[in-house]
């Protein structure tokens, strides 16, 4: 009889808790795109308190968001620093929808900065199994990345060659490059690489500050100068370190 009550009480807990799922109605999906298209928002105009907020009322009116889950991701691990929260979110987008690529970078990302190789290298590859993926060159690069950082220098390198084959516009892809072979010695193609990274990316300070220290070690003084001062002068207001930098390296030469 005790056994029979037992089970009773099981499976009267179990319909109940099954009864407190709740399916998002027509009205909450749409209020949490609403939320979502204004988190995106605010994160562009460098409103990342407010995305958040956005965020969080989005996925209250639909849990199972996975764009949502992915937005959040990224926000708290690289505005907020969080990376263990962020992978619970990319984890969940992907629960709900297995092949969403962009959210399986991401969290391969969490683990590339983590330095969790392995881990980083395998999603990477899954990811680059997907044809359908629209950015795979961001997948390569990291993989590429991730490959040297791991001490597999040749096949990161064609991994990150590969990255700027299929975007030829892709800065991240020739600034490792350039880190890679100014590593490894090579020091004329470290150079060239950053030219590159330049050249598609003008308006970044790193771009001109890599180049520039790069000529220096070549010995071309006047166009490292000319290098240096642009990278002062393109250093936004976030990024006084850089600008401090890069005078610093101005006055020395």
């Amino acid at each position: 009889m005790l056994r029979l009550v037992s089970a009773s009480c099981s499976l009267a807990l179990v319909l109940a808790l099954s009864g407190c799922v709740h399916t998002p109605t027509e009205k909450e999906r749409r209020s949490a795109e609403i939320h979502y298209d204004l988190a995106l928002q605010a994160q562009q105009q460098g409103h990342l308190q407010d995305a958040l907020r956005e965020l969080q009322v989005s996925l209250d009116n639909d849990p199972d968001y996975p764009e949502a889950h992915n937005a959040m991701g990224i926000l708290l691990h690289m505005a907020f620093s969080r990376p263990a929260e962020a992978v619970g979110h990319y984890e969940h987008a992907l629960k709900v929808r297995p092949g969403f690529s962009e959210a399986r970078t991401n969290l391969a990302n969490v683990h590339l900065d983590q330095a969790r190789y392995d881990e980083a290298i395998k999603l990477y590859e899954q990811v680059l199994n997907d044809m359908l993926y629209v950015t795979p060159y961001i997948a390569q690069a990291n993989l590429g990345w991730a490959l040297y950082k791991k001490g597999d220098t040749a096949r990161g390198v064609g991994s990150l060659k590969a990255s700027v084959t299929t975007n030829p516009g892709f800065c991240l892809g020739y600034r490792n490059l350039g880190i890679i072979y100014d590593e490894t010695g090579k020091l004329d193609e470290s150079c060239r690489q950053f030219s590159r990274f330049r050249e598609n990316c003008p308006e970044a300070a790193e771009a001109h500050m890599r180049e520039g220290v790069c000529l220096a070690k070549q010995g071309q003084a006047d166009a490292a100068k000319q290098a240096f001062e642009f990278c002062e002068a393109k250093a936004k207001s976030s990024e006084q370190e850089m600008k401090d930098d890069c005078r610093r390296l101005l006055e020395k030469l």
